[in-house]
Formats: structure tokens, sequence, C-alpha cells
């Protein structure tokens, strides 16, 4: 396996499909709200192929498919989402959980005294429930959620900002992720990227994002960054 330069100092993480395997209960969320509109249920598989973008486009493929955007001209949408993020919410960590090995990595890394942020396209009141429920807080001294700032991935506004609240840089940061959304982002901030082969994509190939590593198992990461391992 390679490793990258011991240069890298800050690490921003994804959420959803990178930390967290949360598709169950985001898969149960949508399916409630999408029959109350008379759709059909929809497949686990399916839904872990829309989770990336947020809630808005999570509920808009959801009801029209993989390719569609939240509408701008239907009356009941929001109030869709309003419903959505309200069963979600008590619902949250029902059958969500840390991917193996999260959590050991974790521990290593803040036992190396790394700085490290969540960084994530989820609102940022669901991010810090969900954070609390799996007691993965304790790691994360900066959240931003996709509602924190103006911008959400793949823009760089939020990973800049987690960078600089961590006293870091661009130039000595790496994203782990799993989507194209995390790989758009860390290119436009300038950033390192790592990709786990556990989350959401839709299958298509991590190799086509181009990232500096791939990790098919979390524990991989120490060794792939470079850092002491125990």
């Amino acid at each position: 396996m390679m490793t990258f330069p011991s240069t890298i100092r800050t690490i921003l993480f994804d959420l959803d499909g990178t930390l967290v395997d949360s598709a169950p209960d985001l898969w149960r969320a949508t399916n409630h709200v999408i029959t109350l509109r008379g759709r059909s249920e929809l497949p686990l598989e399916l839904v872990r192929d829309y989770v990336g973008n947020g809630a808005r486009y999570l509920l808009a493929r959801g009801l029209w498919g993989l390719g569609a955007t939240p509408p701008e001209d239907d009356p009941d949408f929001e109030a869709t989402v309003t419903a959505f993020l309200d069963y979600y919410r008590q619902h949250l960590t029902d059958h969500s959980f840390p991917y193996p090995g999260v959590v050991e990595t974790l521990e290593t890394l803040k036992r190396l005294n790394c700085p490290m942020a969540v960084v994530t396209n989820k609102p940022e009141f669901l991010t810090h429930l969900m954070l609390d429920d799996l007691d993965l807080t304790r790691f994360f001294p900066v959240v931003v959620g996709g509602d924190t700032l103006a911008e959400r991935k793949p823009h760089p506004l939020p990973l800049h900002h987690a960078i600089s609240r961590l006293q870091g840089t661009a130039a000595t940061t790496v994203m782990v992720g799993d989507s194209e959304t995390d790989a758009l982002a860390a290119k436009n901030a300038g950033c390192k990227l790592i990709l786990v082969s556990h989350g959401y994509n839709r299958g298509e190939p991590l190799e086509d994002l181009h990232p500096d590593g791939i990790i098919h198992h979390f524990n991989q990461l120490i060794e792939l960054l470079g850092y002491p391992q125990d």
C-alpha cells in the first residue's frame, strides 16, 4: 500500500457512507414520506444511491428518479422535506452504525493529536445528533453541515472553513469521503483525497474520481497516511 507524505496534518471526514452506514434509516424515512404522497416504496439499494447531496436532493430523487433536482414549482415539496426531517430525526440511528474500524481508527488519530473535522451535506443539527448518539462527538472539535455556511460540498467553502478552524492549511489536509461530491470538494479546495470503498458512490469506479488513495477497510487509513501504529 502506498503511503502519504508525512506533511499531512489535518483530516476532514464525510459522514454518511464514510464514517457511518446511515442508509437504512435514510431509506425508512424516505419511504415514509414518499408513500404519503402516493408513491411506492423504494428498495434500500436504490435509496443508497440517492444519498450524498442532502435531504432535498434525496427526496427529489426518491420521488422522480436519480437525475432529479429539487423542484421550484411543487408547492408540496418543502412540506415533504419538513416531514422527512421530522421523521428522520426521531429515527436517526435506529439502524445506523459506524463502519467496522471507524472508532478504533479515530481513537488512534486522537491519541496522535491529529486535528479532525466532519464536513457533510447533512443538516448540522442532525449531524450533531448522530455524532452524539453514536459517541463520535468526542473526536471532532469542528463540524460543518450542509446548512452551516452559504455553500455546501462540492463547493470548497465548507472544507476551507473547517481547515481554518483547525488552524491547518489545504496543502496539509486530506479529505476522506466516499463519493464524487467529496472528490470534487477536495479538488476544489486543494486538498488530498482518500476514498472508502464501502460508501455511496452509485457503483461507479472510485478510480475514475482520481483519488490519492482508496481504502477497503477503515483500519487501513493509519497506514496509508504513514502515521505510527500501535
